[in-house]
C-alpha cells in the first residue's frame, strides 16, 4: 500500500463529535484522546466483590442513542453484541452468577453512529475481488459506551467512558447501517478489560471459565461461525451473523 493511500485511509477514520461537558466529570482521567478514539477511566471506592462474583452484564441504549436510519431492532443487535463481548472478554477474571449479592456490570450505549450501508456495500464488493483489504474512507460509523462496574450495593468499582469511530484499515465494510458500531463493540470490551487489570483481578480456574463462556452463550447467543467464515470472502451484515435480534439484553 502506497504512503499516499495509507494517509488517505487514516485520514478517513470516523471522527467523533466533541465530548459534551457533563456534571460528573470529576475524577476521570484520559487513557486515550484522539479525534476518532477516546477512553476515560475513573476508579471507584469499592473493591472487587469477593471472588469477583458478578451478575451477567446488562445493557441499554439511551434515549436518542441510535442514529438516524437505525431501527430499534438494529440497535438491539448492537447492544447485545456489546454485552456479549464484555461477558466473553471478562470471563477469565470473573465468576458469572445469578445472585442478588453479586456485583453488577452495566453498559449504556450513548451513540450508535450510522454507517453508510450503500458505501459499505460498494466497498465489500470491491474488497471481494481486489487483493488486500479495501474500504472507501467515507460513510464510517461509530460507537459510544459508558460502562460501570459496581459492587452489590451500587458503589462504583470502575467507570469507563469510551467512544471510537471506524477505521477503514481495521474495520471491514458491512452492508448495514450498524456495521461499524457492531464491529467496534469488542474493542470497547477489550478496553474495559485493560482498565480492570489495574485492580489486579485473579484468574479464574478452568472450570469456572468454561461455565462462564456457557453462561454468556446461553444469555446472549453465539455469532454464526459459518457466517464468520463466509465473511472472510464477502463481509455479511450483523443482522445475518448475529442471533441477538431475538434477545432482550436490557435490565
Amino acid at each position: 500500500m502506497s504512503l499516499a493511500l495509507a494517509c488517505l485511509l487514516l485520514g478517513g477514520c470516523a471522527s467523533l463529535p466533541p465530548g459534551a461537558a457533563r456534571d460528573d466529570e470529576a475524577g476521570f482521567r484520559n487513557v486515550r484522546e484522539q479525534a476518532h478514539y477516546r477512553v476515560r477511566v475513573r476508579e471507584g471506592t469499592a473493591p472487587l466483590p469477593e471472588g469477583s462474583r458478578f451478575r451477567l452484564p446488562v445493557v441499554r441504549v439511551v434515549d436518542d442513542g441510535a442514529g438516524p436510519g437505525i431501527s430499534e431492532a438494529q440497535a438491539g443487535v448492537v447492544a447485545t453484541h456489546a454485552a456479549r463481548s464484555v461477558c466473553l472478554v471478562l470471563s477469565p477474571w470473573v465468576r458469572w452468577v445469578d445472585e442478588d449479592e453479586a456485583g453488577r456490570i452495566a453498559l449504556d450505549l450513548r451513540r450508535i453512529g450510522q454507517s453508510s450501508s450503500g458505501l459499505a456495500a460498494t466497498s465489500a464488493v470491491i474488497d471481494a475481488v481486489v487483493p488486500g483489504p479495501f474500504r472507501l474512507p467515507a460513510g464510517l460509523g461509530a460507537l459510544e459506551v459508558d460502562s460501570r462496574i459496581e459492587a452489590a450495593d451500587g458503589t462504583p468499582v470502575l467507570e469507563l467512558r469510551w467512544a471510537r469511530g471506524a477505521n477503514p484499515l481495521l474495520h471491514r465494510a458491512r452492508a448495514s447501517s450498524i456495521g461499524d458500531a457492531w464491529e467496534l463493540a469488542p474493542s470497547h470490551a477489550r478496553d474495559l478489560k485493560a482498565a480492570l487489570a489495574a485492580l489486579h483481578p485473579v484468574a479464574q480456574p478452568d472450570e469456572v471459565r468454561k461455565a462462564n463462556l456457557a453462561a454468556c452463550n446461553a444469555r446472549f447467543g453465539e455469532v454464526s461461525v459459518a457466517g464468520r467464515a463466509a465473511s472472510l470472502f464477502v463481509p455479511l451484515s450483523p443482522e445475518a451473523l448475529d442471533p441477538s435480534d431475538d434477545e432482550d439484553p436490557s435490565p
